[in-house]
């Protein structure tokens, strides 16, 4: 059941067990698994159920002070469902590197080892019936494609696509008829938590109209993103005493974005093996990706970070096909489409390609990937942790009357000598098989300083809650409470300790269904 709050009829309290703040892809899917098991859930979201741009205009407020960070502004989303309305749908786990203590990279390792986390990367698969093939050997031997050994510590991987990755469409039965109560329009401003174990925590919200409301749970789990967790973490709370959690030393630090860039260009010397290896795949209406990273064992040997390579086929039907995919999903997706005067024009513009785009997908289950513009190397990395990089509170307010946030990214330039380092070991592989040349960028050759001020984010903002064994280690416990809290929880990128070159979405909802497996054997 739906309850917007702007309506008279919706109320001015709500009490529940557990209150899940932000119906992202993390708290929608802790939401419904909860609630599918009989719990008491309330899932709060911010924006409404269609993106308004009064609700959206309050992330655009935030600003960026540090290095450019266009994922601030271009890839948060205050409406039911949030960046799922908008994003690819890709998952890939994080590799069991990222949750090492590695010597050379300040404050990693995670108090939680991968196999905590592995069972429950299945459990997102299950949860959102995603019937993928589960290793990358069976894609492989499905196409009939043996791909070559790679050396110098290279490794082939596939990332996994949702087929319908809006998840408020995947779970619109559970929204509309379930058990489950989603609250639209429900900005929290305030968390007065709980005196004692077992006590209620209170949440004051309220709507961009003025209506006020307060919502009375025993557990709070906060899933509303990276940058809003910290925010609502700084906030004054209620009642006479401060926040535990607001002396923490970790609240709003080590902020993380995956640093990214075009590191150079590709030209294929073998054409049809190449596509072979890494055009898109398609089998049982799954998409997987082929991508190469630097593995585990040659990151320690060589002190590197994690990252990962793929390649932008660029073309003049690039921008005709990408209106044509909107459309599509559009319609998958029983919407109707914004772009729905301009299909024709793209469909004329794309009659030349049709045929083997068809033919391609019909006879390999592959994507065709014209490329008559070239062929850009774009590498994804991990950030070199650094405390400096920090979400903080502005003394300027927005519509609600709440600090604006401000994001410091602050990249070190460690992260030149992973690109240039993988660049070189890619170049040399992809030459030694007789796949391609790469040429890769001079000023990155060069490790030019300049060279940083064309990386960019990868949209994917972590940290600034890590998960620590002790109050002094960070904002959350193994279970992922908050230090000092009784009951208050947080579900998200925001807790990694560290990362790798990942999309994180993945492992954040892996983490939250793990908590929700936790909140359900502590009721």
């Amino acid at each position: 059941m739906i309850i917007d709050l702007e309506l008279d009829s919706a109320g001015d309290r709500f009490d529940c067990d557990i209150a899940i703040v932000g119906a992202g892809a993390v708290g929608i899917t802790m939401a419904v698994e909860l609630a599918s098991k009989g719990a008491d859930v309330l899932l709060i979201e911010a924006g409404g159920e269609r993106m308004e741009s009064a609700s959206q205009a309050l992330y655009l407020a935030a600003q960026s002070v540090g290095h450019r960070l266009p994922g601030l502004h271009e890839g948060r989303y205050r409406l039911l469902g949030g960046t799922t309305n908008f994003w690819g749908g890709q998952l890939v786990p994080f590799d069991p590197v990222v949750f090492e203590k590695r010597e050379w990279l300040p404050y990693s390792g995670w108090p939680v080892t991968r196999g905590e986390v592995e069972p429950y990367y299945e459990r997102v698969f299950d949860v959102l019936g995603l019937g993928c093939l589960r290793t990358d050997a069976e894609v492989w031997q499905r196409l009939a494609v043996d791909p070559p050994a790679l050396r110098e510590g290279l490794e082939f991987f596939m990332t996994r696509w949702l087929p319908n990755p809006i998840l408020p469409q995947v779970f619109a039965r559970q929204l509309r008829d379930g058990a489950l109560r989603t609250l639209v329009h429900a900005n929290v401003t305030q968390i007065t938590p709980a005196a004692e174990h077992g006590a209620q925590n209170h949440l004051a919200v309220r709507t961009l109209g003025g209506k006020t409301a307060t919502i009375n749970a025993r557990r709070v789990v906060l899933a509303c993103g990276t940058i809003e967790i910290s925010r609502l973490l700084m906030l004054p709370t209620g009642g006479d005493k401060p926040a535990p959690w607001h002396a923490s030393p970790w609240l709003g630090q080590g902020f993380v974005d995956h640093a990214d860039c075009y590191a150079g260009e590709v030209i294929p010397t073998d054409k049809a093996a190449f596509h072979a290896l890494f055009d898109n795949i398609y089998l049982d209406k799954c998409k997987y990706h082929p991508k190469i990273k630097l593995g585990g064992n040659a990151q320690h040997e060589a002190q590197l970070l994690g990252i990962s390579a793929h390649f932008l086929f660029l073309s003049s039907m690039s921008e005709h096909l990408a209106n044509l995919k909107i459309f599509v999903r559009s319609l998958m997706g029983g919407r109707k489409p914004a772009n729905l005067a301009a299909v024709p024009a793209h469909l004329f513009a794309l009659w030349k390609v049709a045929v083997p785009l068809a033919l391609r997908y019909l006879r390999s289950n592959r994507a065709f990937n014209p490329s008559d513009r070239g062929i850009k190397l774009r590498l994804t990395a991990e950030q070199f942790p650094n405390r400096a990089s920090r979400i903080s509170l502005t003394n300027q307010t927005d519509a609600l009357g709440l600090p604006i946030v401000a994001v410091d990214w602050q990249l070190s330039g460690e992260e030149i000598e992973t690109f240039l380092e993988f660049g070189n070991r890619l170049k040399r592989e992809l030459e030694r098989l007789g796949l391609a040349r790469i040429e890769l960028d001079p000023r990155l050759v060069a490790r030019d300083p300049a060279f940083l001020a064309t990386v960019d984010d990868g949209y994917h903002q972590m940290g600034g809650a890590r998960m620590g064994l002790t109050e002094a280690d960070g904002v959350v416990d193994t279970n992922l409470q908050v230090h000092g809290a009784h009951g208050i929880y947080v579900a998200g990128a925001a807790v990694f300790p560290s990362t790798g070159f990942a999309n994180p979405t993945f492992t954040a909802m892996a983490l939250g269904l793990r908590l929700a497996d936790h909140l359900r054997s502590a009721a």
